[in-house]
C-alpha cells in the first residue's frame, strides 16, 4: 500500500464517515445516506430543495396496501340486510358481491323458503338482491349470506305496512285447517278464516288447496308471530288504478255521502264510494269525545267534510264536526268576562276541573279558583257530572279558552236545594258546608 493511500489504522472505513476536501468549496463535505440531501446539493439550489421522508420502499408499500384495504372496509356485523350483485349463479348456490373485502355465499337451503325453488330459474348474473348476513366471516374465507332470512324480515315490515294501506298480497295455501285456511306469505305462515273465504260452488275449502290467492291482512303481529287475511276484503277492495281514479276526482272542503265501515280507538273509517278515509276522533265533534262509538255505529250512513288528501299514499282525512257550527266561532257573544253560568263538570285534571257550559264550549276551574280554602285534592270539592254555578273570569277566543271561577260565585248566584232549604246550624263542620255549597250547585 502507497503512502499517500494510507489510513488511519484506528477509523472505521465506512460509507457514513467518508470525507472530502476540496479546495473549490473549502469545506468539508460529508457523504450521505439514500433519500437524504446532501451538503452539496443544499449549496447549489438553496431551499428549493426538498428533502424525501426517511421510509424505505418496502415501509411505503406496506402503508398503501393497508390503506386501499381499509377504503374496502365497511361497517357490516352479522344479522345486517343489505343489497348485494350476484356474480355467479352455481349448481350449490349463488356467490353475491356485498361491498366486503371477500365475496358472500349463498347456499341453496338459504336461497328460498320453498324447497322447489331453482336459483337460476329466478334469478341472474348482475341483479341486484337482498341478503341477510349469518356469518361476516367464516373459516373458509368467505361471507355466509341468507336470502330466505332477509326476505323474511322484509315480509314482517310489508305485512305491517299492507295492513295499514289495506294493500292486496298474494299468498299461497298451504292445508286446510278446522275453521279455514293456512297460507304462506315469502315463509310467513298465517290464516285465512272460512268467513273471510268466498266459495262459488259446494267443493268446500279443499278447492283452495294449493292455489294463490288475493288477500288483504286483517292482523299483523310479529311479536306473536301471527297474521290473519281476508280473501272477501281482497276482492271487495278496489285496486291502486280504481283508488287513483277515484281519488283523482275529490277535492279539498267536499261534503260527500258516506257509510261507517270500522270503529277503532284512534277513530272512525267511511267508505266514500269505492275508497275509505279516515275521521280522527278529534275530528268528530266538538264537544270531547270518549270514544268514537258514542258519536257513531258500523253500518250508519252520514256526511263528511274532506279535510285532507294524500295522492302518493292514497289517504284521505275525513271530519265530521266541520258540519256543524263552531261554538267558538261566537262565544264572545254568548259569554262576558263577569258573568255567572251554568255548567256541567266534565273532566277532573289534577290542577283543576273541565266544566262544559254549552255543548262543544269547555272552561277551565283552576284550583286555585275552586275554594277560598286550600284544595289539596279536586276530587274532594267537585266530580264529574257535578252541576256547578261558575263565573267567567277570563275570556280569549281565538286561543278557545274560558278561564272560571267557583269560588268568586255569590250565594245568590245558587239555585236552593234540598240540603240547603234545611237551614244547617253553624254546629256544622267548616268542612261540611263547603261540600255542602259545591254538590248543591244547580247549572
Amino acid at each position: 500500500m502507497s503512502e499517500g493511500t494510507q489510513l488511519e489504522s484506528n477509523k472505521q472505513d465506512s460509507p457514513e464517515n467518508v470525507s472530502v476536501e476540496t479546495e473549490q468549496y473549502g469545506s468539508k463535505l460529508e457523504g450521505t445516506k439514500l433519500g437524504e440531501v446532501s451538503e452539496f446539493e443544499r449549496a447549489v439550489l438553496g431551499d428549493s430543495v426538498v428533502e424525501q421522508p426517511k421510509t424505505s420502499p418496502t415501509q411505503s408499500s406496506d402503508a398503501n396496501f393497508m390503506e386501499a384495504i381499509e377504503s374496502l372496509s365497511v361497517d357490516l356485523q352479522d344479522g345486517d340486510i343489505v343489497k348485494g350483485v350476484i356474480r355467479r349463479v352455481e349448481k350449490s348456490g349463488v356467490t353475491v358481491d356485498i361491498g366486503y373485502k371477500s365475496d358472500g355465499f349463498i347456499p341453496n337451503s338459504e336461497f328460498s323458503s320453498n324447497p322447489n325453488d331453482v336459483p337460476s330459474e329466478l334469478v341472474s348474473v348482475g341483479e341486484e338482491i337482498y341478503v341477510s348476513i349469518v356469518k361476516l366471516e367464516t373459516k373458509e374465507g368467505y361471507t355466509f349470506l341468507s336470502r330466505q332470512k332477509a326476505e323474511y324480515e322484509m315480509a314482517w315490515t310489508g305485512l305491517l305496512e299492507a295492513m295499514k294501506s289495506k294493500e292486496i298480497l298474494s299468498v299461497r295455501v298451504v292445508s286446510k285447517v278446522q275453521g279455514g285456511l293456512v297460507v304462506n306469505y315469502k315463509g310467513i305462515r298465517g290464516f285465512i278464516p272460512a268467513s273471510h273465504l268466498i266459495t262459488d260452488n259446494e267443493e268446500g275449502l279443499d278447492q283452495f288447496l294449493g292455489l294463490n290467492l288475493d288477500a288483504c291482512v286483517l292482523q299483523s303481529d310479529r311479536r306473536r308471530r301471527k297474521v290473519i287475511f281476508s280473501s272477501k276484503l281482497a276482492k271487495t277492495t278496489p285496486s291502486k288504478d280504481e283508488l287513483s281514479r277515484v281519488i283523482s276526482g275529490l277535492e279539498v272542503g267536499q261534503i260527500l255521502d258516506g257509510k261507517v265501515t270500522s270503529i277503532k280507538d284512534f277513530g272512525v273509517f267511511v267508505d266514500i264510494g269505492g275508497v275509505e278515509g279516515l275521521i280522527h276522533i278529534s275530528e268528530l265533534s266538538w264537544s270531547r269525545v270518549s270514544h268514537p262509538s258514542d258519536i257513531v255505529k258500523v253500518g250508519d250512513e252520514t256526511r263528511v267534510f274532506v279535510l285532507g288528501i294524500d295522492r302518493d299514499t292514497m289517504r284521505i282525512s275525513l271530519g265530521l264536526k266541520q258540519l256543524e257550527q263552531d261554538p267558538w266561532a261566537e262565544v264572545a257573544s254568548r259569554f262576558a268576562v263577569g258573568q255567572t253560568v251554568e255548567g256541567e263538570v266534565t273532566r277532573i285534571m289534577q290542577f283543576g276541573a273541565f266544566v262544559e257550559l254549552a255543548e262543544g264550549l269547555e272552561g277551565l276551574v283552576h284550583v286555585s279558583e275552586i275554594s277560598n280554602d286550600r284544595v289539596e285534592k279536586v276530587e274532594d270539592f267537585l266530580s264529574p257530572g257535578q252541576k256547578v254555578v261558575v263565573k267567567v273570569i277570563r275570556l280569549i277566543p281565538e286561543e278557545q279558552k274560558i278561564g272560571l271561577s267557583l269560588k268568586h260565585t255569590s250565594d245568590s248566584d245558587k239555585p236552593a236545594t234540598d240540603d240547603q232549604s234545611n237551614e244547617p246550624s253553624d254546629s256544622d263542620s267548616s268542612d261540611d258546608r263547603s261540600s255542602d255549597s259545591v254538590e248543591s250547585v244547580d247549572t
